[in-house]
């Protein structure tokens, strides 16, 4: 029955599921990352074909995972739109990251996280009526070439460490020409945008702490809220 499966409704932060969809063929793979398949998943009105499953996980937070793991990874992608809630997606940021444990994914799981995320001292992101006080990396106008641009900036970055703290994170990466640059969120900063729709600031979280909306996950899975 759906309603007896572990995996529903985590509750981790924001985030309620991970989900992969995978071949049967792969199903013994899966399992072995500790995915159990699920036979009723109401995601999109998706129905697997006879060759496919659904299976569910749990994502570990950053501190669970290990910032210590963490260190000397390699930075392989960027994506600003992680996460799912069937009709669209929340607006978590993700690094693909990869180092001895294989390839994973650390994202951010708040609420148009982008808003809330410093690079360098600057935001990634904010309403095209705050562009002008903020002037964030990611320009609402020229979304995709300066996404684009922020993308082939962090490729190849490598984390050196990462600080961690109950409201804050500083994720500090090093370049090839070993010149340092810094990844920082807050549970409040004044250097975060105001929201578009009340023209007021918010808090990144309002309950736990920082590490709960870091999860790392596997390649190819989805976070579901």
């Amino acid at each position: 029955m759906l309603f007896k499966h572990k995996f529903l409704n985590l509750n981790l932060g924001l985030v309620k599921e991970n989900f992969v969809i995978v071949k049967k063929s792969d199903k013994n793979i899966w399992k072995a990352r500790g995915f159990k398949p699920i036979r009723k998943y109401p995601i999109f009105r998706y129905k697997p074909n006879r060759f496919d499953i659904i299976m569910l996980g749990v994502p570990s937070n950053i501190e669970e995972f290990g910032t210590e793991m963490l260190k000397y990874s390699q930075i392989i992608d960027v994506c600003p739109c992680c996460g799912t809630y069937g009709m669209g997606g929340p607006g978590f940021w993700g690094l693909k990251v990869q180092g001895e444990y294989g390839t994973r994914w650390l994202t951010y799981c708040i609420w148009s996280a982008g808003e809330h995320i410093l690079f360098d001292d600057s935001v990634l992101e904010c309403h095209p009526n705050y562009a002008e006080k903020y002037k964030p990396l990611i320009a609402f106008d020229n979304y995709s070439n300066s996404l684009s641009k922020l993308k082939d900036l962090l490729a190849d970055m490598t984390i050196k460490e990462v600080l961690l703290s109950k409201e804050s994170i500083e994720i500090i990466l090093v370049d090839c020409h070993e010149k340092l640059h810094y990844i920082k969120s807050y549970k409040h900063s004044e250097k975060f945008p105001e929201q578009g729709g009340t023209g007021r600031k918010r808090n990144s979280f309002e309950t736990g702490e920082m590490k709960d909306y870091w999860l790392i996950t596997y390649d190819e899975t989805h976070l579901k809220v």
